[in-house]
């Protein structure tokens, strides 16, 4: 186009330079006609294409308008100075025209008007940045640069006119330009410079990023400081920036969700319409909705992608200049300066347009990663029960942690897939121009290997998908695994358990290793193309015509660096089919997750209006979508408002399953429900959240002091906040691991009762606490008469009946159904279900002398449901109450047997002062870590458990990973990776020798055949043995990595198992998990990536330096005193004490080297002593990035465990989320704590790209270098061509190279951080390391315990629980273990297993003093049926025997005695039934059972009860007793007893007190002192 303009202005005249501009020794001058046409069009046409872009960022503006003394009200004066400075130009053409002068031009005029209009379009847009508050614009900025550059001839022209006086100049014209070139030079200035907004106070931690210039922008200049501040100190969480508002979750979501909802509504629309069409192809996209939302930072990616891949085919064309001006002496010296410069500036360029594009694309990954955290989670919470069935916790997190990770790291190879193709059709097209038809043989290898590495990357997604599986599966198993680490150790199941997760892992080394094997073929296949299409391409083209076709320098090198364009695409294509098929593979499995079921909206949730507060008609539900999961049916029922209404019935008769029907959570199958008013609900298993004990209870309510108060005292949780050290700002562990049972359920009740909902569904909420405790709760909370609930609607599901008289309603369920309902006195009278259910109740209270089920009744109370019966039939109560005295007498003749054992208890149930004792042990150090002010401690807390690493990442570290691979294969590896660099440095030489000869063999004109191909020969064989070599080099690697992945994860696990209990206290397990999850991923497949590519760039690095000292041997020397620097400069600062570096660090100094060598040593070790402050700087930019980097990473990963942790809490916690419905507040939680994770992930991501660009600057440095040497010594004897074609295209790969080197390094230490972390856990102490003795295979024979001065603490720096007890049981003897809250009664069994270790005196059974003991006989010889009933998933065989010691009839034997064989029996699969994770499709009390059956079992001589009986109704429990006296009759038995009337038939009774032994005699003895401590705690109990 421009040309034409010259032509329409100049006329014939139109030449762009002066005549003979080429044969100039000086510099030439550009003509008038293309100073005024083609240089002052350039800025304008610019101006009006970009402008766009500008208006597009003044739409989009939401600033206030910039300050008025800040750069640009000078930029607007400045410009309406060049405006008036113009108008006067123009004026003086016009002058001049009118005038008939001589010296009058068109020409000037036209270039006036045009740079007008440019001027007066960028006041405009200056005015407009100004009023809408665009601190900085790229695009006026480049125009100014514009401007002045395209300004410089012109100026030159004055000046030279006016100083050399060779010809005549217009001195007003010549004066009024001056001034408009200073005024555009301060312009370009000013525009270096951000502007303030009016109202921009910037926060201490807002992201500069925004308020930076264009050129710091352009830079990452902006980030320096904090590069500057990391390297003075370890970067902590308060020093990062906030992130940037654009890149925060809420800002994000609406328009994601907004893509992403029509995907799902058409899915769920199909499956109405067609319910077969499940087929994985239907499911929602993802991509389609991050397209959609993303589409102009993908089109602006592409941009930036599209002009990089074009200027690198700049850099050929000027080496083939290069080439030509070194062969053709006779070409004046500033051609070949032009050309090194230009050389450097398209570099630059290139430079600065990559890590644009890189910086967009890395934000949109993380931007994507945000929005499908966010929504993954929002799904979590709605799953149906159904789809939550399919789904495993563990394979939820590892949607978050590693799918969603992986679309993320595609973000940056999305471009790949077109810009690669077009790479190599531009290399062949140019390649083409330069060796004609021969270019088609290397062209058609190419197109073979794509179905070739088709087949490869479907077999690699299919493994992809099998590990994945595995992977989920082994997550899940870890995870339970943790859950229940406490009963593992108490069964002394760690091995089996261990053994199972095991066998998972090896499942999914096994793909591993396939994977290795596909990944070194790709490879192979990858580093074999463009060596074999260099060879074949010269081949060919020499044989084509050997008269012809010479390979003389220009082609050689030129078509070198054309191949090695060619290379990079080819070689990263690999890389990116691997990471397509992970994503792939990611992509199918989040889309099958968006496509699951979602709860049903709850069928009719009115406010107001009826009188009906809880309705149900006819209703039935199942867990499951089918007819036969059905659950409940035929359920009707109406409750008023403001009732109480009691559900009672057996284990397992459907009395949650209603609550949850209520919730909505079961599938309604048919009928209708109506819920009239808000809903608060307080599960079976209390429900808490690892936040202050006060959060827990207000649950994202506001603060209300009264109502809050008011809450604490009726659900009797004064007392418990005084023993906690910091009251209620204390914070509560993961899972409440700091309260006992009994506070649990009073902290979720009371969570319940501030909520002021108008519906409070109790799922049995009493039962998990001591008797007095459940009175005072049921009088100041549900009570209809006295409790603070009295006006709400109340359900109470409950196993307690002696309060059933106080409720409105009683509704009896048996097996899924209504049998009966009415109030307490109709059902008395109907005699049916409820009346047996009464007579078993009183039974049982007989045979205790009124044991308490959940209340304290005291025998007033049986006498009074005895009054009841007796007015409904007097015959049913004289056959009751004879039985009852016969169970009296029969329990006064002392049959000395033990009746309270098995009683299910919540995490001990405790009396109102609370202060269970392993909960005192666990505050001992909570009271030191956490200050009253939770929420900022625990952050604190975190941080600094996961930062203990800081500064470099150790050599050990390094170290230990080759260990784990093996160092013989490490070395083999390297020395074939070493073998292959040699080979590639042979070639190139042998090429460059050749090329040289060809010349002079050429022009000598005696062209031999037989030496062309022995020549051709020996650069193939050279060529095969490196790429060979490299494969073998990938095979040898993978396999010594898969090794290594397989030990790491064995010793952390085998750790993990032998870590005692105190280390899981203090313990997230999400912190665990995040170790066997993203950790242990990143060692299976991020790392050994990472090192393949990290020592393959160090090798290119490596033999960049050979060749130079090949060219210049006494390059050496300055190798030699590079070294020197190096470490000089890093000892004298005291960076590093030791010399041995990490890996990474000496890949860099090996680049750098490299870097600076690759240049110059060729032409001239003199030009060293330049390049030494250049050294000098590269390694303190290095230095100040490694130290930042990586403390960034490791922030990134300490950030990263909450959001795991909340999440799991989340999912744990689903069904009170919804209940309350405070969804929407946990969302927000969760994309807070995923903003905060991002908050460390961005300065990470920029810190990468600061390095880069300074790094390339470098290698933009060395490409001028290499190319000015080669210009300024081109007549010196020893450079010949084809040295300066070697040594300039290696200068022009060495900034691919080092970019790449960059992010290999980088990478590399993040993952490296994996292996840090995961040895960080296999070093923790392990238990029991002290006690290798093995007992007789008999012990205990007798049962005989003698407790000698025993003491004992948790942990060391703590309180003793314990001190110096003494006391002798008997072999045989039934122990009663009482005591109030804390007095050390679980300390002591806890003891006995060896839980905690003792710090003084100790425990013999049987004479053996248990502390010598090997760790897993002691445990594996005693019994315990624990408090809590915990399962694993996998078959219920293998819950009660997961060693396989015993054969099938012992296992039903103790289901029989468990009273499990009829519940067995109905199972479809009997012993293989699965159970689901942690047992939820069983209720308490079969788990419970399950538990019994286990003791059974194993039926040792030792048997501890830890009493809990409060998830079985009535008649189970009195079948429970008979057994345990039946079964442990020979057994020494010690029960832990929350409630007195369960031990008061024991021999004897052990009374702690404060950790002490009281008392210790026969209950009646006890009785019998009215002063002793028994005596007072049996009177509160209403025992006497």
């Amino acid at each position: 186009m421009l040309p034409l303009v010259r032509e329409l202005v100049c006329g014939s005249d139109n030449e762009l330079f002066e005549d003979g501009w080429r044969n100039s020794t000086n510099i030439p001058q550009v003509s008038n006609c293309g100073q005024h046409t083609d240089f002052s069009s350039i800025p304008t046409i610019f101006i009006a294409i970009f402008s766009t872009i500008v208006f597009y960022q003044l739409y989009e503006s939401r600033n206030a308008h910039l300050r008025s003394y800040s750069p640009i009200s000078l930029r607007i004066i400045l410009c309406c100075l060049l405006l008036i400075d113009l108008s006067a130009t123009v004026i003086y053409d016009f002058t001049l025209r009118f005038t008939n002068s001589p010296i009058y031009d068109p020409i000037h005029l036209y270039g006036d008007i045009v740079q007008y209009a440019g001027f007066s379009l960028v006041l405009v847009l200056t005015i407009a940045c100004r009023n809408r508050g665009i601190t900085t614009s790229g695009v006026i900025t480049l125009y100014w640069l514009l401007v002045v550059v395209c300004g410089v001839p012109e100026l030159r022209y004055y000046l030279s006119g006016y100083y050399y006086e060779e010809y005549k100049i217009e001195p007003c014209r010549a004066a009024l330009y001056i001034v408009s070139f200073i005024f555009s030079s301060l312009e370009l200035f000013l525009c270096c410079f951000a502007d303030t907004p009016s109202n921009g106070y910037i926060g201490k931690n807002s992201c500069p990023e925004y308020t930076a210039s264009f050129l710091n922008q352009l830079t990452f200049e902006w980030f320096s400081g904090l590069a500057y501040l990391g390297n003075k100190k370890s970067l902590e969480k308060e020093d990062l920036w906030d992130l940037n508002e654009r890149d925060k979750a809420e800002n994000l979501i609406p328009s994601f969700m907004q893509n992403l909802k029509p995907e799902v509504e058409r899915h769920r629309k199909m499956i109405k319409k067609n319910p077969e069409s499940t087929d994985p192809k239907f499911h929602p996209s993802i991509l389609t909705p991050i397209f959609k939302t993303y589409k102009f930072t993908l089109l602006a990616g592409g941009c930036y992608k599209l002009m990089f891949d074009l200027l690198q085919f700049v850099a050929p064309e000027l080496l083939r200049q290069l080439i030509s001006f070194i062969e053709d002496k006779n070409q004046p010296m500033w051609i070949g300066v032009s050309i090194a410069l230009l050389m450097f500036l398209s570099s630059l360029i290139q430079s600065m347009i990559l890590h644009q594009y890189f910086h967009e694309m890395f934000r949109l990954g993380m931007n994507i990663r945000s929005v499908l955290t966010s929504a993954v989670y929002s799904k979590t919470l709605n799953l149906s029960n159904e789809a939550r069935k399919g789904k495993t916790t563990g394979a939820i997190v590892n949607l978050m942690s590693v799918d969603i990770q992986r679309i993320q790291d595609m973000t940056t190879f999305i471009m790949l897939f077109w810009s690669a193709p077009l790479q190599i059709l531009l290399s062949l097209y140019f390649l083409w121009k330069l060796l004609g038809a021969s270019v088609l043989a290397g062209f058609i290898i190419l197109i073979l290997l794509i179905p070739f590495n088709s087949w490869i990357s479907v077999k690699m997604r299919n493994c992809q998908m099998e590990q994945m599986k595995y992977k989920d599966e082994r997550i899940k198993m870890m995870s339970e695994t943790l859950n229940g680490m406490k009963v593992l150790k108490l069964y002394s199941w760690e091995k089996s358990m261990e053994k199972m997760i095991l066998d998972i892992r090896e499942k999914e080394i096994r793909v591993l290793k396939k994977l290795s094997y596909l990944n070194a073929a790709t490879t192979l296949s990858w580093a074999c193309a463009p060596f074999l299409v260099a060879v074949l391409t010269f081949g060919l083209y020499v044989l084509w015509d050997p008269e012809n076709n010479i390979l003389t320098p220009q082609i050689t090198f030129v078509a070198l660096a054309l191949f090695n364009i060619l290379r990079f695409p080819l070689a990263v294509f690999a890389m990116v089919f691997s990471q397509a098929v992970q994503c792939a593979a990611s992509n199918t499995r989040l889309r099958e997750f968006f496509a699951a079921e979602e709860m049903a909206p709850q069928s009719s949730i009115a406010y107001g209006g009826t009188e009906s507060s809880v309705k149900i008609d006819d209703g039935s539900f199942a867990w499951g979508s089918k007819e036969e999961d059905k659950s409940l049916h035929n359920i009707s029922f109406d409750i008023k408002r403001g009732q109480l209404v009691a559900v009672v019935g057996r284990v397992g008769s459907g009395k949650s399953s209603l609550l949850h029907a209520l919730l909505g959570e079961m599938n309604k199958l048919s009928g209708s429900v109506q819920v009239n008013g808000s809903v608060a609900y307080v599960p079976q298993q209390a429900w808490i959240q690892n936040l202050s004990l006060r959060n827990n209870i207000l649950f994202n309510k506001t603060y209300d002091e009264k109502l809050y108060r008011q809450v604490i005292e009726s659900c009797a949780l004064v007392q418990d906040l005084e023993s906690l050290p910091a009251e209620d700002r204390t914070e509560i562990g993961e899972k409440g691991i700091n309260l006992s049972g009994g506070q649990k359920q009073r902290v979720s009740l009371a969570r319940a009762v501030y909520q002021n909902s108008e519906i409070v569904l109790l799922d049995d909420p009493l039962s998990a606490v001591d008797s007095h405790v459940g009175k005072h709760i049921f009088e100041n909370v549900i009570s209809s008469a006295t409790g603070c609930l009295a006006t709400k609607t109340r359900i109470l599901v409950t196993h307690g009946l002696t309060y059933l008289k106080h409720c409105d309603k009683v509704i009896v369920l048996k097996d899924g159904t209504i049998s009966e309902m009415g109030t307490y006195q109709e059902l008395m009278n109907s005699n049916g279900a409820f009346a047996e259910f009464l007579e078993e109740f009183l039974l049982e209270e007989s045979k205790h002398r009124g044991r308490s089920i959940s209340f304290g009744e005291d025998s007033k109370e049986v006498d009074e449901i005895l009054r009841d019966l007796d007015q409904v039939s007097p015959s049913i109560r004289q056959r009751i109450q004879s039985q009852m005295s016969q169970e009296i007498d029969r329990v006064d003749e002392k049959n000395a047997e033990i009746v309270s054992n098995g009683h299910q208890r919540k995490e001990s149930a405790q009396s109102p002062v609370v202060k269970s004792d392993e909960k005192e042990a666990l505050l001992g150090p909570k009271t030191k870590e956490k200050t009253p002010e939770p929420p900022k401690q625990a952050k604190t807390q975190l941080i600094e458990r996961e930062a203990v690493e800081t500064g470099k990442v150790k050599f050990e570290i390094y170290m230990s990973y080759f260990r784990a691979i093996g160092m013989l294969i490490a070395l083999v590896f390297f020395l074939v990776y070493v073998a292959s660099s040699v080979l590639g440095v042979f070639s190139n030489l042998y090429l460059a020798r050749w090329s040289d000869d060809a010349k002079r063999i050429a022009l000598a004109g005696n062209v031999s055949a037989s030496e062309t191909y022995v020549r051709l020969g020996v650069y193939a064989m050279l060529g095969m043995g490196q790429a060979i070599s490299v494969c073998m080099a990938s095979v040898i690697m993978a396999l010594g990595m898969v090794r290594a992945s397989r030990l790491l994860h064995g010793g952390l696990l085998h750790n993990m198992m032998r870590s005692p209990m105190a280390f899981f206290d203090v313990t997230p397990l999400g912190r665990i998990l995040n170790r066997f999850g993203k950790d242990i991923e990143a060692v299976d497949q991020t790392l050994p990536h990472s090192i393949r590519a990290m020592v393959m760039t160090i090798f290119n690095v490596i033999s960049t330096v050979v060749v130079i000292i090949w060219a210049t041997p006494w390059a050496g020397i300055a190798f030699f005193v590079l070294g020197l620097i190096y470490f000089v400069v890093l000892d004298v600062d005291g960076v590093d004490t030791e010399i041995p570096r990490s890996m990474a660090m000496f890949i860099r100094t090996a680049e750098q080297s490299v870097g600076i060598l690759a240049i110059i040593l060729w032409a001239t070790p003199l030009a060293i002593s330049v390049l030494l402050p250049l050294l000098i700087v590269y390694i303190i930019v290095l230095r100040f990035y490694v130290s930042t980097s990586r403390q960034l990473k490791r922030l990134e990963s300490a950030s990263r465990s909450p959001i795991y942790s909340h999440f799991q809490e989340s999912i744990q916690g689903a069904s009170s989320i919804r209940a309350y419905g405070v969804v929407d507040k946990f969302v927000k939680e969760s994309q807070h704590r995923v903003d905060e994770n991002l908050a460390t992930y961005y300065p990470s991501i920029v810190a990468n790209r600061w390095l880069a660009v300074r790094l390339e600057m470098v290698g933009n440095l060395i490409v001028l270098s290499a190319a000015g040497a080669a210009v300024y010594f081109r007549d010196s004897p020893g450079l010949s061509a084809g040295l300066v074609g070697l040594s300039v295209s290696y200068a022009l790969n060495i900034t691919q190279t080092l970019n790449w080197a960059v992010r290999m390094t980088s990478e590399l230490e993040t993952n490296i951080v994996a292996v840090e972390r995961i040895k960080e856990y296999t070093i923790t102490p392990t238990e029991g390391n002290n006690s290798l003795v093995f007992a007789a295979s008999t012990w205990p024979e007798k049962g005989d315990i003698f407790i000698k001065n025993f003491s004992v603490r948790y942990r060391p720096g703590l309180e003793l629980v314990l001190h110096e007890v003494s006391a002798h049981v008997e072999p045989s003897e039934k122990v009663g273990i009482v005591g109030r809250t804390g007095a050390g009664k679980s300390s002591l069994t806890l003891a006995l297993f060896r839980i905690i270790e003792a710090d003084g005196g100790c425990i013999e059974i049987d004479g053996v003093n248990i502390a010598d003991l090997q760790l897993e006989q002691l445990r594996s010889r005693l019994t315990i049926v624990p408090q809590d009933p915990v399962l694993f998933s996998g078959t219920l065989r293998m819950n009660l025997d997961p060693f396989e010691a015993f054969n099938d009839d012992r296992i039903w034997e103790a289901l029989r005695n468990a009273h499990l064989e009829s519940f067995v029996n109905s199972l479809q699969d009997g012993l293989s039934h699965k159970i689901s994770e942690g047992g939820e499709n069983l209720s308490v009390g079969q788990r419970q059972l399950i538990c019994l059956a286990r003791a059974l079992l194993r039926k040792t001589k030792v048997l501890v009860l830890d009493e809990a009986a409060a998830a079985v109704d009535v008649e189970t429990d009195s079948l429970l007793q008979k057994t345990i006296r039946e079964q442990f009759k020979e057994c020494t038995v010690l029960t832990i007893a929350h409630r007195l009337n369960t031990v008061m038939d024991s021999d004897r009774l052990l009374v702690l007190d404060k950790g002490r032994v009281a008392e210790f005699d026969t209950p009646k003895r006890l009785l019998a002192n009215p002063d002793g401590i028994f005596y007072s705690m049996a009177k509160d109990a209403n025992v006497l």
